[in-house]
């Protein structure tokens, strides 16, 4: 891909609501707009906060500290303006690794810095991240469990929540039978949470139920089905009004509604001889 200079690509991610998609190698994060594929800008990663954390460690003279893009597809891209990728920074002393530290890092889509997490050793490098909806969390699949982490340039990624696939602290865990989260998903939507299915690294799928799964089975079976049948029969700005305003959650777009909506609209703008853009004359 245009800006890794043939390089790996480690990771692709795409945002439709933002229009831009990102993919990642070893030394470039490359931004890419989505409709006509040119190249927006690229931005190397980030080293400042690696060498604060390496300044107490036993930072030898002859020693060097490289951060590069880990090779991991975890990379992601929120609405709010955001990218989150995973860095590694290794101290190398000739061609020995004295030390490896993984950091999770948030920058701008303009490639500003702008905080760093750095996780446990035992958490490995993240497998996934992805942004929660409303892209003010996203979550990180790792070894031993996902994390929750807070998107916000004042207080970048810091900690919210974490599901462990075990029970006790990491460090118990040996690394050869460490079990590690590879991907999560919601249903029946992200939108809409209602179980989480984990794919672990041992093959195996864990599915839990979110609180207030009976709340929201009950505000959506008995409010927001009935209030979407009683008004799609309705004129189309009643029809829309209905659907967006008091019908929580779902929007504008039901099975089959989107279509009554636009021949509806077409229709009454026909009759009132009314201005429609895009309508052939």
């Amino acid at each position: 891909m245009l800006g890794h200079s043939g390089s790996k690509v480690n990771g692709v991610t795409v945002s439709s609501a933002m229009g831009i998609c990102a993919s990642i190698s070893a030394q470039k994060c490359c931004l890419f707009d989505v409709g006509n594929g040119a190249m927006i800008r690229a931005f190397s990663p980030p080293s400042a906060a690696s060498k604060t954390y390496f300044k107490n460690t036993f930072l030898h003279e002859s020693a060097t500290q490289i951060t590069s893009f880990a090779n991991t597809p975890a990379l992601c891209l929120s609405v709010l303006g955001f990218v989150v990728v995973v860095c590694s920074t290794k101290l190398v002393r000739k061609a020995e690794i004295l030390d490896e530290v993984f950091s999770v890092e948030l920058l701008t889509v303009e490639g500003i810095h702008v905080g760093s997490k750095f996780l446990e050793r035992e958490r490995g490098c993240p497998q996934k991240i992805f942004s929660s909806i409303d892209g003010k969390a996203v979550f990180i699949c790792a070894g031993g469990g996902v994390s929750v982490c807070l998107v916000s340039s004042l207080q970048p990624l810091s900690f919210i929540d974490e599901w462990r696939v075990t029970e006790g602290d990491h460090s118990d865990c040996n690394k050869e039978n460490h079990q590690a989260i590879h991907d999560i998903d919601f249903g029946p939507t992200i939108s809409r949470p209602v179980v989480v299915a984990a794919g672990c690294s041992d093959g195996s799928l864990r599915l839990h139920a979110l609180q207030g799964i009976s709340k929201w089975s009950h505000e959506i079976q008995s409010n927001v089905v009935t209030s979407a049948v009683g008004s799609v029969l309705a004129l189309p700005a009643q029809t829309l009004k209905g659907a967006i305003g008091g019908v929580a959650g779902f929007g504008s777009r039901f099975v089959g509604l989107g279509k009554e909506i636009g021949k509806e609209a077409f229709t009454v703008v026909k009759e009132r001889e009314g201005p429609f853009f895009f309508r052939k004359k």
